[in-house]
C-alpha cells in the first residue's frame, strides 16, 4: 500500500507570493479534522459570483492555509501576518488542491 502512496507523499511544488517554493503534501487525517472545521465556516466561497471576499472569508482562508502549511513551514503557519503576505489567490488555490491530494497543475 505504501508504494501506491509514493506519488502523493512526494508532494507538489508551489511557488508562493513571497517567491519561496514549498513542497506541499496532502493533509493527514489529524490535520483534516481542523481543516474541515475551517472549510465548513467558508461555506460556498465562490469568487465568480461577483461577491467581494469579506474579512471573515479571508481570515478563514488564512486559517485553512495555516493548517495546510503546519508541517511544511511551521514558522510561517504560526505567523498570520507573514502568511497573508506569502499568499495570493493562485497559490492559495494550489495549496488547497495539493492539501487534498490533487495535482494543482491540472
Amino acid at each position: 500500500m505504501a508504494v501506491k502512496n509514493d506519488d502523493l507523499r512526494a508532494g507538489y511544488d508551489i511557488v508562493f507570493a513571497d517567491g519561496v517554493t514549498r513542497i506541499v503534501k496532502p493533509l493527514t487525517i489529524r490535520q483534516l479534522r481542523g481543516f474541515m472545521k475551517v472549510m465548513d465556516k467558508m461555506g460556498d466561497l465562490d469568487t465568480e459570483d461577483n461577491r467581494s471576499l469579506s474579512d471573515e472569508d479571508i481570515d478563514n482562508m488564512v486559517s485553512a492555509a495555516a493548517i495546510a502549511l503546519s508541517k511544511v513551514d511551521k514558522e510561517l503557519a504560526e505567523d498570520a501576518d507573514a502568511l497573508e503576505d506569502a499568499l495570493d489567490l493562485r497559490c492559495f488555490g494550489d495549496l488547497m488542491a495539493a492539501s487534498m491530494g490533487n495535482d494543482p497543475n491540472l
